[in-house]
């Protein structure tokens, strides 16, 4: 009925709504639309890179290496021939060789680990042929060596990260091998029943004449009675270490040979006591001139 109106008598037909707010409307409707195509269009790494495959999922070891190969898809050819990517190893799963019983063969075991440990490889791409042409698209072929110390046979997610940010999704990678095995069987400490037996210490005969015994080693026999040519050889009698003349008294030491002991007092009698009683005596003397003078000038003084 609506369409029939319409047609019949296009004047009288009304919008649900004013004609700006229609206009409006679209008008938001359309900006929204072009704000998330950009977004999409220009979110880092999509407009770098679209897609990387790794063409072998699972490769086994050849000579300590593994050799792997992964096709990278990019939106537009690069600006480098040689571009430079990293690829992140992150180590999900080992493939452990356990031996449980002692003399038995190794058994695989999958191991998870708790915690992934990572290893960044660092490589230049190349997306040009031999004329130079660049490409959007390349086959890349590149080994993991063992003796890294980080790669083994195992479970790995592997993420390609270019100069713009990571480049597709991650992938998983399984390398195949040997590793070295380990043994999980339990710790046996009992020793020989025929050993417990014998009380003491294991002794063992020694035959090379080192330790004692009915041989003698050949070093102990001298080689011959004069010395090498090469040796230095002693002529003549060796001097004393101390000269005779040592203990022999100096002159000093005989003339206060015979010195009395005590505080060094002058012996009376000896010519040192006969000057030092010279001059105590004319110091007397001195003193008696001088008091005697003192008295005959207080004399005189009474006397005025």
């Amino acid at each position: 009925m609506y369409l029939g109106a319409v047609m019949t008598n296009p004047s009288r037909v009304r919008l649900p709504f004013g004609p700006v707010r229609f206009l409006r409307s679209h008008l938001l409707t359309l900006l929204a639309t072009l704000v998330a195509s950009a977004v999409v269009l220009f979110a880092p790494g999509r407009a770098y890179a679209s897609s990387y495959t790794i063409k072998t999922p699972e490769v086994t070891e050849s000579g300590g290496e593994w050799h792997i190969k992964v096709r990278i898809d990019l939106s537009r050819p690069p600006a480098m021939m040689h571009t430079p990517m990293r690829f992140t190893f992150s180590k999900e799963a080992v493939d452990e060789r356990a031996i449980m019983t002692k003399g038995a063969e190794p058994q695989h075991h999958r191991v998870v680990l708790e915690t992934a440990a990572k290893q960044i490889v660092s490589l230049d791409v190349d997306f040009a042929d031999p004329s130079g042409k660049v490409f959007k698209s390349t086959y890349f072929e590149f080994d993991l060596a063992r003796k890294d110390g980080y790669f083994e046979a195992g479970e790995y997610t592997v993420v390609l990260s270019g100069t713009d940010g990571d480049i597709g999704s991650p992938q998983k990678l399984v390398l195949k091998g040997d590793n070295p095995p380990v043994y999980r069987g339990s710790m046996d400490f009992a020793g020989d029943p025929k050993d417990a037996k014998k009380k003491g210490p294991k002794m063992e005969a020694v035959s090379s004449g080192i330790d004692g015994g009915s041989q003698v080693a050949q070093n102990d026999t001298p080689s011959g009675a004069g010395p090498a040519s090469t040796d230095v050889v002693a002529s003549g009698p060796a001097p004393d270490m101390v000269p005779k003349g040592a203990f022999n008294s100096t002159s000093e030491e005989e003339s206060v040979k015979d010195h009395p002991s005590g505080c060094g007092c002058i012996v009376a009698g000896s010519p040192e006591f006969a000057g030092a009683g010279a001059l105590g005596a004319g110091a007397s003397a001195l003193l008696a001139l001088a008091v005697a003078g003192r008295r005959s000038r207080r004399r005189r003084a009474d006397r005025r």
